[in-house]
């Protein structure tokens, strides 16, 4: 499947200025929401069972690489 990108100011301009509040709003609702959910589990115990454990590379600390990537992409 191709991936489609779009700027979202661009598409969020489109609409009324109300809706698009709301929608901003809604968003950071769920993203906090999410944030707060955070398991304290660590990664490896919680995909222990994980069918595709044993195409995890064994040098990899996979708290650490979460930890990162969630460093790289959250503000």
């Amino acid at each position: 499947m191709k991936s489609t990108s779009f700027d979202l100011d661009q598409e969020l301009a489109a609409l009324d200025q109300p809706t698009a509040l709301q929608f901003k709003q809604a968003v950071l609702t769920m993203l906090q929401l999410v944030k707060s959910r955070k398991s304290q589990t660590p990664f490896a115990q919680r995909i222990a069972s994980h069918p595709a454990i044993g195409t995890w590379p064994a040098g990899v600390n996979g708290d650490q690489h979460l930890a990162s990537l969630r460093d790289e992409w959250e503000p």
